[in-house]
C-alpha cells in the first residue's frame, strides 16, 4: 500500500502520534509530525492511515486530530476493560479489535482514540508487543496499592526532606524537637552512623549539605536533635570508623585459650626480660634481654606472636585486614585486634608465659655483630617499664634489676645508629605532642622523640626488622618490604629541633612505600627492611610474621604473592587514611586546647613559610602553624611575639597576630 502523502497514527512508546508521510519505502517510512519534526516509522509502529491529505496538508491534519479528540472524548476506559474482561477475551487484543468492542466499528480515529486511552492506562492494560492485554482485577488491584504506597513514600520523603532542612539550621539552647513521623530517619541516621548500614536516606542527606558528607550530615541531624549516643566518639562517626567489633568477633576472640608452655620453641622465660613503653601502653609488642657468654653479649628482642592465635582467614584475621593499623586518637584507640587478643593472651604482658618470634644477637666486645638466629619461641617478661624509668637507669639515677643490661645497650645501638646514618641515613627529629582527651579534660603533653631510651628502643627494633629482610631475601621468601628512594637532594641530620630547617630537609624526602620486591630505604641507610616489629597493631607485620615462621618451620608459605600484593594495597591505603586521621584530630584537640587556655596570652611563634601575601608560623606551645597577620614587615625564621586573633578548632583554623 502506497502511504506517500497519507496522515497516518504511529506508536512512539506510550504515545500516539499524529504525521504524514512525506516519503514512503517497503521498510520504513519518513513522516513529518504535527511539530513539522521529521521521524521515521516503520511497520511495526505504524498504526492506522487516515487517508491522502487533501488540499492544505496542515489543515487537514488537523481536522484528523479533532476526530481523534471527539472520538477519545467518548472513551471510558474502566468500561472498556470491565468489557473485555467480561467477555473473556484472548490475552491479547489489537487496538482495532478493542475499538470494535467499544464503538461498534474500527474508523482510523476511533483507532488511535482507543490506542492512546489503552496506552494512557499502564494500571488496566499491559503492552504485548504491537497488541494490549487486560489485566487480572487482582493485578490491577495489587498496582494501584503499589502505586498508592510510592505516593506515600514519595510524600513522607518530601516531608522528611522539607523537616531536615529546618533540622541543620544553626540549633539553638535547646535540641530541635523530633515529631514521631520522623523518628524513623533519626534511627536510619543512627544506623548509619554507629553500624555504617547502606542507608537509603544517603542521597537525601548528601542532597541536603552537598559541600558535606553524608556522614558529616547525619552527625549534625543527631547531635542538633541531641540523639547523639552517650560516649560515642563523633570524630569517629564523621570518618566511618568504628571502634567496636561485632559480637561474632568478639565471641571467637572469647573462645581462644591462653597459651600454654610448647616445648618446640625456644625457651626464654627463664631469662630478665624486659619491656619498654609508654606508661599507658596496652598493646606490648617488643621486650628485651641481655646475657652475657664469654665475651659477647647476648641480646635478645623478643616481639610478641598474635599468629599463634590469630589464623589467616579466621574472623579474627578477617577483621584485622580490615582495619589493618591500631588508630590512636586523643578521645580514643582503635585497635586493630579485639582487647582480649591485643591486649591480653597475645600481649608480652609482665609475668605471663607468651608465645614470641625471638631474635637471639651476639655482638663482640666492639659491638660487631657475630651471629644472630631467630625462630619461635616462648617468653616470660619480669619487668614492664616505661622510657622515663630507663632513662634514668641509663643516666644512674635510678638502679634496677636490669639496669646493668639497659646500659650494656647504649654502646650497642650506638654503633648500629652510627653505621646506619654513615650508610647515608638520617634523622628528622621533632618533638612530639601527645594529646589525651578524657571527659572533655584535655592534656597535652611533649615527648622528646630523641631520648636514650627511645633512641635505644627504636634501634633494636630496626635491627630486627632488617635481620628479618635479610633472611627472606636469602631464603626467597615472598614478603613485604618498606623501601624509600633517595632523596632529591642530601638530607642532614637534625637531632635538635629547629622548624625552617626541618622544613628545609622534609621537602627532599622521597616518601617511604610498600614493595613485594627488596630495595633500599635510604632515611635508614638500610640496603634492605621490613617491618615484625609491631605484629598487635599493624597488619602487614602479623603478614610477614606468619611467611618467615612458615619458612623456619618448614611448612608452606601462607601467602602468594598475589594475596601479598592484596595486602601492600589495603595497608598503603589505610596508613595513609590513618596518619591523615590522626593529624586531624590531634590538630582539632590542641586548638581546643589552646582556646580553652592561651586566647589572651602573649605567645612565641616562628615564621615558617610565605605562601603569596599570607604567611605562616608555627607556635611554640603547641608546634602547629597559623595564618599569620603583621603590620611590619618579617622574614621566614623570625621569631614573633603574638596573641591568637581567631581560631576554630572544628575547622582546624587557627589567625595569630604580631603584639
Amino acid at each position: 500500500m502506497d502511504l506517500e502523502h497519507c496522515i497516518i497514527s504511529y506508536l512512539v512508546g506510550t504515545e500516539v502520534r499524529l504525521g504524514l508521510v512525506i516519503r514512503g519505502g517497503n521498510d520504513r517510512l519518513q513522516v513529518r509530525g504535527e511539530t513539522d519534526r521529521t521521524e521515521r516509522v516503520t511497520p511495526k509502529t505504524l498504526l492506522v492511515s487516515h487517508g491522502p491529505a487533501s488540499g492544505n496538508e496542515a489543515s487537514a491534519m488537523q481536522q484528523v486530530r479533532e476526530r481523534i479528540v471527539a472520538c477519545q472524548e467518548e472513551v471510558d476506559i474502566e468500561l472498556l476493560w470491565e468489557t473485555l474482561l467480561d467477555g473473556q477475551a484472548e490475552a491479547e487484543v489489537s487496538f482495532a479489535d478493542m475499538a470494535n468492542e467499544y464503538f461498534g466499528s474500527a474508523r482510523p480515529e476511533q483507532v488511535a482514540a482507543i490506542a492512546q486511552a489503552v496506552l494512557d492506562d499502564p494500571v488496566r492494560f499491559q503492552r504485548k508487543g504491537a497488541n494490549m492485554a487486560p489485566r487480572s482485577r487482582e493485578e490491577a488491584a495489587e498496582i494501584l496499592e503499589l502505586r498508592a504506597k510510592r505516593a506515600e513514600k514519595a510524600k513522607q520523603r518530601e516531608a522528611e526532606e522539607l523537616w531536615l532542612a529546618e533540622a541543620l539550621k544553626k540549633p539553638g539552647p535547646e535540641p530541635v524537637a523530633v515529631p514521631e513521623e520522623f523518628e524513623p530517619f533519626i534511627q536510619k541516621c543512627l544506623d548509619f552512623l554507629m553500624l555504617g548500614c547502606n542507608s537509603d536516606i544517603i542521597p537525601m542527606l548528601a542532597a541536603a549539605r552537598p559541600k558535606e558528607t553524608p556522614r558529616k550530615v547525619a552527625l549534625m541531624v543527631v547531635e542538633h536533635t541531641g540523639r547523639l549516643p552517650e560516649g560515642a566518639d563523633a570524630f569517629l562517626l564523621e570518618n566511618g570508623i568504628h571502634a567496636g567489633f561485632s559480637q561474632a568477633v568478639l565471641a571467637a576472640a572469647a573462645e581462644i585459650a591462653p597459651y600454654q608452655p610448647d616445648d618446640r620453641r625456644r625457651d626464654y622465660s627463664g631469662l630478665v626480660a624486659f619491656s619498654v613503653d609508654d606508661a599507658d601502653t596496652r598493646e606490648v609488642d617488643d621486650a628485651l634481654s641481655v646475657v652475657w657468654e664469654g665475651d659477647e653479649t647476648v641480646v635478645g628482642i623478643h616481639i610478641a606472636d598474635p599468629a599463634f592465635f590469630v589464623h589467616k582467614d579466621d574472623a579474627l584475621d578477617r577483621v584485622a585486614a580490615e582495619r589493618p593499623l591500631t588508630l590512636y586518637l586523643p578521645s580514643t584507640t582503635v585497635t586493630m585486634l579485639p582487647e582480649r587478643i591485643g591486649c591480653d593472651l597475645a600481649s608480652l604482658e609482665a609475668g605471663v608465659l607468651r608465645p614470641s618470634l625471638s631474635f637471639e644477637v651476639r655482638f663482640a666486645p666492639d659491638g660487631e655483630i657475630r651471629d644472630w638466629s631467630f625462630g619461635g619461641a616462648q617468653v616470660k617478661v619480669r619487668h614492664r617499664l616505661d622510657y622515663e624509668q630507663v632513662d634514668a637507669m641509663l643516666a644512674g639515677t635510678e638502679e634496677h634489676e636490669v639496669a646493668a643490661a639497659a646500659r650494656a645497650l647504649v654502646p650497642i645501638t650506638d654503633r648500629l645508629r652510627a653505621e646506619r646514618l654513615a650508610a647515608g641515613g638520617f634523622e628528622l627529629n621533632r618533638p612530639e605532642l601527645k594529646v589525651h582527651v578524657a571527659d572533655d579534660e584535655i592534656e597535652v603533653k611533649f615527648i622528646a622523640a630523641n631520648t636514650p631510651s627511645r633512641r635505644l628502643v627504636s634501634e633494636l627494633m630496626i635491627l630486627a626488622n632488617r635481620l628479618t629482610a635479610e633472611y627472606a631475601l636469602r631464603h626467597d621468601i615472598p614478603i613485604i618490604y618498606r623501601v624509600q628512594d633517595p632523596p632529591s637532594q642530601p638530607v642532614k641530620t637534625l637531632v635538635d629541633y629547629d622548624p625552617i630547617a626541618f622544613i628545609n630537609e622534609v621537602r627532599k624526602i622521597k616518601r617511604t612505600r610498600l614493595s613485594t620486591h627488596p630495595q633500599p630505604h635510604t632515611g635508614l641507610g638500610l640496603d634492605l627492611y621490613t617491618q615484625v616489629s609491631s605484629p598487635i597493631r599493624r597488619y602487614a607485620d602479623l603478614v610477614i610474621q606468619r611467611q618467615v615462621a612458615a619458612h623456619v618451620e618448614g611448612e608452606p608459605f601462607p601467602y602468594t604473592l598475589e594475596e601479598l600484593f592484596e595486602v601492600v594495597g589495603t595497608v598503603d591505603r589505610t596508613s595513609s587514611q590513618n596518619r591523615a586521621l590522626e593529624r586531624e584530630e590531634n590538630r582539632h584537640w590542641l586548638l581546643e586546647h589552646v582556646r580553652r587556655n592561651l586566647m589572651d596570652q602573649v605567645l612565641t611563634a616562628v615564621v615558617v613559610q610565605q605562601n603569596g601575601r599570607m604567611l605562616f608560623a608555627e607556635l611554640e606551645a603547641i608546634g602547629e602553624r597559623g595564618l599569620l597577620h603583621v603590620r611590619q614587615p618579617v622574614k621566614i625564621g623570625d621569631r614573633v611575639n603574638v596573641r591568637i586573633k581567631d581560631i576554630r578548632p572544628k575547622q582546624s583554623e587557627f589567625i595569630l597576630e604580631v603584639v
